[in-house]
């Protein structure tokens, strides 16, 4: 049962992430057209709000919500619950319209890189359930939360760097021993602030207040060398939006709206060394691209591209 418990979330997550994947853009800018009389500029900010929501929230929510471990933290026997602290520096690099040089819904690409700089907390709440004498943990469930900045980059045409901060759980599902590795799930909600794209001179601008809801499982063994940790994410993005646009006769310059959810899939896998209380983790990890308009109108940008990301922790558990 056990071994099929992995490919069976993969096929959920790709069910959940499908629909809205192929329909936020063309969705967003239908909306946008109707409150603005049609206005040209809609798929150029839908297609903006899609690519820099998801950026932001790829780089707050990256991959494991611990780093270092798949392995709830759990109980010491008469001395209380467990507690971590992490200092955490994620990095991505995403594909994202040059809103500064569009033209029309003609839309040039480049890369920026959106970074954060976090404190992450964790408490074990409960140490699960024994299946047997070696094999523990199961339902063991552990409170997390983060707090952090994210870097934007103002060459780029963003606004003033942005604040996250998330709270959520994981719940162990087999906690690792000598002979098994450790797995467990998490589910975290993290909100950002008001973030700008489109700063300056820049013919179409838009402002968006992005939050992420995260979905790990994971999986991974502690070795003489080095601990490995691997996983698999799905991520749903949404917020409210306004995109602006040049003037246009009596058509309004801006319009407001919810944000559609913007679902996507992501692996990543990690190594990490303890010395004693102390732990330094790395983290690497690929997240899938996004469907665009169903021309190719906003070429040459390719919101189909996907991300790397990674981080670098350093974890002290008590």
């Amino acid at each position: 049962m056990r071994v099929a418990a992995g490919p069976v979330l993969v096929l959920v997550l790709a069910v959940l992430a499908s629909p809205a994947r192929a329909q936020a853009v063309a969705e967003l800018t239908d909306r946008c057209g109707d409150a603005s009389g049609g206005a040209i500029w809609c798929a150029a900010g839908a297609t903006a709000y899609q690519a820099a929501a998801s950026g932001i929230g790829l780089a707050g929510s990256a991959g494991s919500d611990i780093p270092g471990t798949s392995s709830t933290l759990g109980w010491r026997r008469g001395l209380g619950p467990r507690m971590a602290l992490s200092a955490r520096f994620t990095g991505t690099r995403i594909p994202l319209p040059d809103l500064a040089e569009a033209l029309a819904i003609n839309l040039p690409e480049l890369r920026s890189t959106v970074t954060k700089a976090s404190l992450e907390g964790a408490v074990g709440l409960f140490d699960g359930f024994r299946w047997a004498l070696r094999y523990g943990g199961f339902l063991s469930l552990d409170l997390v939360a983060s707090v952090g900045v994210i870097g934007l980059a103002e060459a780029d045409g963003f606004g003033d760097n942005a604040y996250s901060a998330g709270i959520g759980a994981r719940l162990g599902l087999l906690r690792e021993s000598f002979d098994v590795p450790g797995v467990s799930v998490s589910a975290v909600r993290r909100f950002f602030g008001d973030v700008l794209l489109g700063a300056g001179d820049s013919p179409i601008s838009v402002r968006f207040e992005p939050a992420a809801t995260s979905v790990r499982a994971l999986i991974g063994k502690e070795f003489r060398a080095a601990g490995i940790v691997a996983g698999v994410g799905w991520d749903r993005y949404s917020g409210t939006v306004t995109i602006e646009g040049p003037e246009s006769g009596r058509r309004p310059r801006g319009v407001t709206l919810d944000g559609p959810a913007l679902d996507r899939l992501l692996l990543f896998a990690g190594i990490s060394r303890t010395w004693q209380v102390i732990l330094v983790a790395g983290e690497i990890g690929w997240a899938a691209g996004f469907d665009g308009l169903p021309d190719l109108s906003v070429q040459p940008f390719d919101p189909g591209a996907g991300s790397v990301f990674g981080s670098l922790s350093l974890r002290i558990t008590r």
